[in-house]
């Protein structure tokens, strides 16, 4: 048997649903949603990664606490707004007034309750059972504190008051909340994921994440970015959702759902009977039925400016396939011009065109404007000209990026004339020392890496000949994306990246690996060098060179 208020509350896939329509309706508040919890996200984010790699974090971990706290509080006092705007939107009333004062006490109030919540919700989530009665307190906090519940106190009671209604109800949508959230949590890590082997895919770029592969991901720092993310998806539904819940629970004593519902209706009803007063109630003018064809009412200019409207956009270009192909009759002034001209009459239709959308877009803007910033009569700003400095400002910008781009050609064009003044210089190659020890591979081409080798070996320095030798070994596997040269990179990581795109050639990986431990056991090792080392090494590296043009 069901309780007898089941029939005023969806259940919760409906919720669900209504939550998510309320959202679209209202996108002014996901913006003030997301002016209070981006800052709190991107500041967790950065403390997360910077207290878990700096090594000199312990220095000042405590303001930095500080301040996550002040934008956790900052947090929560717009989402409070964002609940109390869905409030108004559901009850088709205007958005309350926030000044200072409400902020700093709705700030106090939001600091002292769900400061609470970072230790009752996971004790609440091990013992499981009062998780939902202890989630919707938490919820019901940021969607109630308006000016009914002024007080700590009675915020306290109203909030533990609504998550007693419907407790089945609220399981139900805390399972499909988990669902949900689990769902896009698995999206945008799978995004995270893939967005560096797509920007490595269409921009050549290399990453960390690229060379690593999934281990580079196997860290909290993911982790945590992964949840922040999902956090930021699925909150604001969950706000609108116990909006709604507490929106129908204090319905059941206020009648607020059924107010909200007859609101539209009766303002429509009012409005018709006043209309029908008036026209009963006040005499015919005199001569009014003489002059009536004369007189253009309202009705009639709305039907005129329908019309044109409808001409106007049916002689689109977009709706021409709609119409019938008719053959026209071309006039002896038409014939008599010449493809330049009809070209220039096309373009000069073209700008005017545009203009006038630019003008209506501009008008538009203006009737949004005036809607939204309602003057007082009397003041001096009554009556301002939206439209002409919106006009201002936009052709202002458009005289602005003009400038903008004559000067970026202006540069453009210096620098190609330097280009091509300096083409004919011969590039002068970069000098290395093969001594140091942040060289690599690609500072220098192969043909450069075995010419200072033979310089090496002509000067009986045989273990830099030998660096220079290896040095060309993996120039000339970089040249053929065998490997990718980098600077914090291993020889070990070499030869495990190079297994990964080589392994059906095991030749080419014992000749590499041949080379690379000769290599490391002269420089690392301070083995010495002799002559027929390198002559060997020589001959391992020509081998490579001919393996890999022959597989390219």
């Amino acid at each position: 048997m069901k309780p007898k208020d089941a029939a005023f509350v969806p259940d919760a896939l409906a919720l669900a649903e209504q939550a998510v329509h309320l959202l679209r309706k209202e996108g002014l508040a996901l913006a003030e949603y997301y002016i209070g919890t981006l800052p709190f996200i991107l500041a967790l984010l950065f403390f997360w990664s910077d207290m878990s790699r700096n090594p000199y974090a312990d220095r000042y971990c405590a303001p930095a606490a500080g301040g996550l706290a002040l934008l956790f509080v900052w947090m929560k006092l717009w989402q409070v707004r964002f609940c109390r705007r869905l409030w108004a939107s559901l009850n088709h009333t205007a958005p309350e007034a926030w000044p200072w004062r409400r902020c700093w006490q709705t700030a106090l109030r939001q600091t002292a309750l769900q400061a609470t919540g970072l230790v009752v919700l996971p004790i609440a989530g091990v013992i499981v059972f009062p998780l939902a009665w202890a989630y919707a307190f938490y919820q019901n906090v940021s969607v109630l504190d308006g000016p009914v519940t002024a007080t700590s106190k009675g915020l306290y009671k109203e909030a533990s008051r609504q998550t007693i209604p419907w407790p089945g109800q609220n399981h139900l949508l805390l399972t499909i909340i988990s669902g949900f959230g689990l769902l896009v949590m698995l999206n945008v890590a799978i995004g995270l994921m893939l967005l560096p082997h797509l920007f490595k895919w269409l921009l050549g770029v290399e990453t960390a994440f690229t060379f690593g592969g999934l281990r580079a991901m196997a860290n909290t720092t993911f982790l945590t970015i992964t949840c922040a993310l999902t956090y930021l998806c699925i909150d604001p539904v969950i706000k609108a959702v116990y909006t709604l819940r507490c929106f129908y629970g204090q319905s059941r004593h206020t009648g607020d759902d059924l107010r909200a519902a007859l609101k539209p209706f009766l303002k429509g009803v009012a409005l018709l009977l006043v209309a029908a007063g008036t026209f009963l109630i006040l005499p015919p003018l005199p001569g009014a039925a003489a002059d009536a064809p004369a007189i253009e009412t309202r009705a009639d200019g709305a039907v005129r400016r329908l019309d044109e409207t409808i001409d106007r956009v049916l002689q689109e270009r977009r709706f021409a396939w709609r119409l019938p192909r008719e053959k026209t009759q071309t006039t002896d002034e038409a014939q008599a011009k010449n493809w330049l001209e009809r070209a220039f009459d096309w373009l000069v239709e073209q700008i005017e065109a545009f203009l006038a959308a630019v003008d209506r877009w501009m008008e538009a803007l203006a009737e949004w404007l005036r809607k939204r910033i309602p003057e007082p009569e009397g003041s001096p700003a009554a009556g301002r000209d939206w439209r002409g400095m919106i006009r201002k400002i936009f052709y202002g910008l458009g005289v602005l990026l003009l400038m903008v781009l004559l000067v970026m050609l202006r540069r453009w064009w210096l620098a190609r004339r330097a280009g091509l003044s300096r083409a004919d210089a011969r590039p002068v190659a970069p000098q290395v020392d093969i001594r140091d020890e942040t060289l690599t591979a690609a500072d220098l081409p192969r043909d450069r890496w075995l010419a200072m080798a033979r310089e090496l070996m002509a000067k009986q320095d045989f273990r830099h000949a030998l660096r220079a030798l290896y040095l060309a070994v993996l120039s000339q596997l970089g040249d053929n994306g065998r490997v990718a040269i980098a600077r914090y990179k291993s020889n070990r990581d070499y030869l495990n990246e190079l297994t990964r795109r080589a392994h059906a050639e095991p030749e080419l990986l014992d000749l590499f690996n041949r080379c690379m431990q000769a290599f490391e056991r002269a420089w690392y090792g301070m083995h010495p060098v002799a002559e027929s080392q390198l002559t060997h090494f020589m001959q391992d590296q020509e081998r490579i060179a001919s393996l890999v043009q022959h597989a390219a």
